[in-house]
């Protein structure tokens, strides 16, 4: 019986130690892979909060910028907490300064538009990675659908008013040379732009401001139309 019960503890522990190779190899394996998706979520981060101070006040909402910095602390904490360091964590302090000024109104707003394709193509890349982080956030944030939704759509009407801007902006370049034709059809296209965004309540004003540039380029063209049928 003694002899059994100490083949049976042999047995076992050289099953034991054979395992225990394997075990520590999964426990790195485990570790080498947190440490991956910490790194990961760190990057991810960081070039969210880069995307933020790329994009001027003006395509960018108050309530979507606060949003952001939010989540963009609770994953500081997430990664001070698992003990992982980086560039991004040492922003720590940076982000809660930037949320405290925001919400008592405190930062100064930078309300430059869009002047260039260049620049064009550079806010929209930060605003389609936004958009990409937004529809991610829900499972990991516990953000509601409601509110990911909302500040989607408030992403997309800044992408639509930057590409806005750049239209009135060479609009008026073409009527400085009296290309009149091409100002209006780009004053067109700007509204058709800003009227695929009219759910949001700002859209409204950008709207009339171009109805009522439309209409003066208009009144110029049908002006000269009927004094050369004139002729």
């Amino acid at each position: 019986m003694k002899l059994g019960m100490l083949i049976l503890a042999v047995v076992i522990f050289l099953v034991a130690l054979c395992l225990l190779p394997a075990f520590f190899r999964w426990r790195r394996q485990q570790r080498e892979l947190k440490k991956k998706l910490l790194s990961r979520l760190s990057n991810r981060s960081d070039r969210l909060l880069y995307s933020l101070e790329m994009v001027s006040d003006r395509y960018m909402a108050r309530d979507t910028k606060i949003f952001l910095i939010e989540y963009l602390l609770s994953i500081t904490t997430q990664l001070v907490a698992s003990n992982y360091k980086s560039e991004f964590v040492s922003k720590q302090a940076y982000l809660l300064r930037l949320l405290t000024e925001l919400k008592l109104g405190r930062q100064v707003t930078v309300k430059d538009r869009v002047a260039s394709q260049e620049q064009l193509d550079k806010i929209q890349n930060a605003l389609q990675f936004m958009l990409r982080e937004l529809r991610s956030m829900g499972e990991s944030y516990g953000a509601s659908r409601v509110i990911i939704r909302h500040h989607i759509v408030l992403i997309r009407y800044a992408h639509a008013l930057a590409y806005r801007d750049l239209l009135v902006r060479q609009a008026r370049l073409d009527l400085d040379n009296d290309k009149k034709n091409r100002a209006l059809e780009k004053y067109r296209i700007a509204l058709s732009v800003m009227e695929k965004n009219s759910s949001v309540s700002s859209s409204k004003r950008e709207m009339a401001r171009l109805q009522s540039m439309i209409q003066e380029v208009e009144k110029v063209l049908f002006s000269k139309n009927s004094k050369v049928e004139l002729k």
